[in-house]
């Protein structure tokens, strides 16, 4: 028994653009748990500073306080301004077949998950997150232990729906073809 292997080539100019749907932004409140998580983390960070430098054997604290603090308020600085100009690349789509999520304001990141590839999906949702009603999608496909594609900051009730969608193409796509 003999199978004829064909691999023909694929001309780029006939593929569908990927302007041809239209992304969802995550929910606006996201950007408000991204700056409320990053004051915490830094308001742990200050006081980290402060007890190394209170309990160092440095002679010129002043000094010590001076180069540390500042450092941490420029590392924030930049932090914010990356989180606030960053947020408006996090978006997502549904497509008839995959999800697709893209990030990233320095490094831009876009992830495509077929439908066929996705073992389960859950929602997640921090402290932070639940104060504004937040979730975040994270989507699991195989081989992996750790989430695939997580889409944070989408309303509890459109999270529900993309997953019970994610989870229905999901079986659709593991049925046997009649």
């Amino acid at each position: 028994m003999t199978t004829n292997f064909e691999n023909l080539s694929v001309d780029p100019k006939y593929l569908p653009g990927i302007s041809d749907f239209e992304f969802q932004s995550i929910h606006r409140d996201h950007l408000k748990v991204s700056i409320l998580s990053s004051i915490l983390f830094f308001i742990v960070v200050v006081a980290a500073a402060i007890a190394i430098i209170e309990f160092s054997e440095i002679e010129d604290k002043l000094i010590g306080y001076l180069i540390g603090m500042s450092s941490i308020v420029l590392l924030f600085c930049l932090n914010f301004i990356v989180a606030v100009l960053g947020f408006k690349k996090k978006q997502y789509a549904l497509r008839q077949r995959d999800i697709i999520y893209t990030k990233g304001l320095i490094w831009s990141v876009r992830t495509t998950v077929p439908f066929n590839r996705i073992q389960h999906a859950e929602l997640k949702q921090g402290p932070i997150e639940r104060i504004f009603k937040l979730n975040s999608l994270k989507i699991y496909t195989a081989g992996g232990q750790s989430s695939d594609l997580v889409i944070p900051g989408l309303p509890e009730d459109v999270a529900l729906n993309i997953k019970d969608f994610v989870l229905k193409k999901t079986a659709e796509d593991g049925q046997p073809k009649a």
